[in-house]
């Protein structure tokens, strides 16, 4: 078999990945090094591309998320991102593909990896690293869902596969964490399986699709329905079998549009498949259908029921697509049986800037979900478009320009910017933003009501007026939310080093502190509204940054996060004394109430040195 022909392996990307991404040399690495960057390789360039609600765009973001080392408790890898925990635990040993082959995987190591979750509930009670503390504390036990990979290139033991089929450990105090939660075993076989699988999202090559819609007595196949500019829309029926073979054909390609791709075996997905085998041709009327795209429809010249789809794409039912895949292995005869609503728009080849906002209008209308990572529903809007313009605009801070991501970059791009820019993340950018100026979103509801672009959400709040979303925010309102931003990643690093010393119960969470830290800061301006936003405007001229921790705006978010951390712990220690509970202190407006007055009586102490707690104006 010649170089070319030959399928890619996931080692000899993972390899180059480390080679050429993170320009380490891979041979002189040791087994835990690797495993790390397994882990994190995985998350970002396999899993990622397939479903990129799973991680943030920025680098710095995703090097956090990195735990591995003394007190990681089994984790490698921890994200959390719209409402989705992804946990990775990686195995790489041996010292080469061969050797790490022969040496067998320990049924216990991952039998260990099955208890994950009931640690990390228990975050305040282990030894636990910091960066894996903080992810814990960040947990919705009650609403999120898990996805665990535990990925190996060793082979698997005997029995490892019966010990695969299992799920997590059960646990008394969340008596539906099962159906929340997928666990993975993924051998070197199956990672080269997932890795191809991603790569297909790559294929440039055009390709046709020829669905055949089930015929309808006395009516054509399908109804055409059209719109004055010509656009189609094509409603009928096909079978799950079709389906099933078509996934098998494209696998991930097939959903190249679709910003939510399979979220796991989840309890849902169980229910759909548990429908198509039990109740096959009831399965129409209990199942929503599939939304998809194709850039040209046309109907076949010798099968009158049969569709041409040129590129097609599936932008809602990933989850009907690969469950019914699933029926079709477990009985064929089910999958035949099942009907499933098809509507299948057609869209223009061109990719004008009005065709994209159609796709993305459709994407968008096609997944309302929870599961649904809401700000990528926001990353076409003008305004932001317009803060990426104005942040491109920025002088450079230490050779790097700054970057503003509206939109999550592929694996590709990151890595070709890697270490030349600084990345800001839109929905880190605006849940800073809200959380200084108002408070952490968990209090407001979550991410979903700071990107609600209605007159009563958030993001009308932030970047509008009136209630009406703005196109452009305009010189002053830029440079004023840019010094915010620059203050809260200065004031970061301090909560960082705080929160690691103290490990008091208040500072777990950054939004929370955010909020305080603007809360002193205003109240320092207090009666010189003016001054307050003129001084901060002055912070998005970035050159103070470089005055490294010793310079004069840098002493005065210090001071400022001093108080800041000190007003957190009273009113903590206030709520919990009085009954209240961790978890709803971090969610409550009253907490954002306690703060505003235990600020208002540490006031009084500093008063008469208020200057301390006011920037000095200077930028270069």
């Amino acid at each position: 078999m010649n170089q070319e022909s030959r399928k890619p392996l996931f080692v000899e990307q993972f390899r180059d990945y480390v080679e050429d991404s993170l320009q380490e040399s891979f041979d002189e690495l040791n087994d835990v090094a690797r495993s790390k960057y397994m882990a994190r390789y995985f998350a970002e360039c396999i899993l990622s591309p397939k479903n990129p609600a799973l991680l943030p765009s920025a680098e710095e973001d995703i090097v956090a998320f990195v735990v591995d080392g003394k007190g990681d408790q089994g984790v490698d890898f921890i994200c959390r991102e719209g409402g989705v925990v992804l946990i990775v635990q990686a195995k790489y040993s041996g010292g080469g593909r061969k050797t790490a082959r022969r040496r067998p995987e320990e049924p216990a190591d991952f039998d260990s990896f099955r208890n994950v979750l009931s640690r990390l509930w228990n975050f305040r009670n282990l030894e636990m690293n910091e960066p894996l503390r903080e992810a814990a504390a960040e947990i919705d036990w009650d609403k999120d869902r898990f996805q665990l990979y535990y990925i190996t290139v060793r082979q698997l033991a005997a029995n490892q596969a019966r010990v695969a089929e299992r799920n997590v450990t059960p646990m008394a105090d969340l008596p539906d964490l099962l159906e929340r939660t997928e666990l993975q075993l993924l051998d070197e076989t199956k990672l080269n399986q997932e890795l191809r699988d991603t790569l297909s999202l790559d294929v440039s090559e055009p390709w046709i699709a020829e669905l055949m819609f089930t015929e309808n007595e006395d009516s054509p196949p399908w109804t055409r329905l059209g719109s004055d500019d010509g656009r189609g829309c094509y409603v009928g029926r096909v079978s799950g079998a079709q389906l099933a073979v078509l996934f098998t054909q494209h696998k991930s390609s097939l959903f190249a549009l679709n910003i939510r791709n399979y979220i796991g075996d989840t309890a849902t997905n169980r229910a759909i498949r548990k429908t198509a085998m039990e109740r096959a041709e009831e399965f129409f009327f209990f199942n929503n259908g599939i939304s998809a795209l194709a850039e040209s429809i046309e109907p076949h010249k010798a099968n009158k029921r049969i569709l041409r789809c040129k590129n097609l794409s599936i932008v809602n039912g990933a989850q009907t697509v690969r469950s019914l895949h699933k029926t079709q292995i477990l009985n064929p005869e089910a999958a035949r049986k099942v009907q499933v609503l098809i509507r299948l728009t057609e869209t223009d080849s061109k990719k004008t800037t009005a065709e994209q906002e159609f796709l993305d209008s459709v994407t968008r209308y096609n997944n309302t979900q929870n599961a649904i990572r809401i700000s990528d529903f926001r990353s076409n809007d003008k305004i932001q478009r317009d803060i990426r313009t104005r942040f491109s605009a920025l002088p450079s801070l230490g050779g790097k320009k700054f970057s503003y991501k509206n939109k999550r970059s592929g694996p590709g791009e990151r890595d070709a910017k890697r270490g030349s820019e600084i990345s800001i993340g839109m929905e880190e950018f605006t849940k800073t933003l809200f959380a200084f100026l108002f408070g952490p979103d968990d209090v407001y509801g979550g991410t979903g009501y700071v990107f609600d672009s209605t007159t009563e959400g958030g993001y009308a709040r932030l970047f509008g007026r009136g209630g009406e979303v703005l196109p452009s925010l305009g010189n002053e309102t830029f440079e004023f939310y840019a010094g915010v931003w620059f203050v809260c990643s200065c004031g970061k690093e301090w909560w960082r080093e705080e929160s690691r010393k103290s490990k008091h119960s208040a500072l777990e969470r950054r939004w929370m502190f955010y909020f305080a830290l603007g809360a002193v800061l205003r109240k320092a301006y207090e009666g010189s509204e003016e001054q307050y936003r003129s001084d901060l405007r002055k912070l998005s001229h970035t050159g103070w940054m470089g005055d490294g921790p010793t310079g004069a705006n840098q002493k005065v978010i210090f001071r400022l996060s001093r108080m800041a951390f000190q007003v957190l712990r009273q009113a903590y220690d206030e709520s919990v004394k009085t009954g209240g509970s961790h978890r709803n202190w971090f969610r409550s407006e009253a907490t954002l109430l306690l703060i505003k007055n235990k600020v208002a009586d540490s006031w009084d102490l500093v008063a008469e040195h208020a200057d301390d707690y006011r920037f000095p104006g200077r930028s270069k």
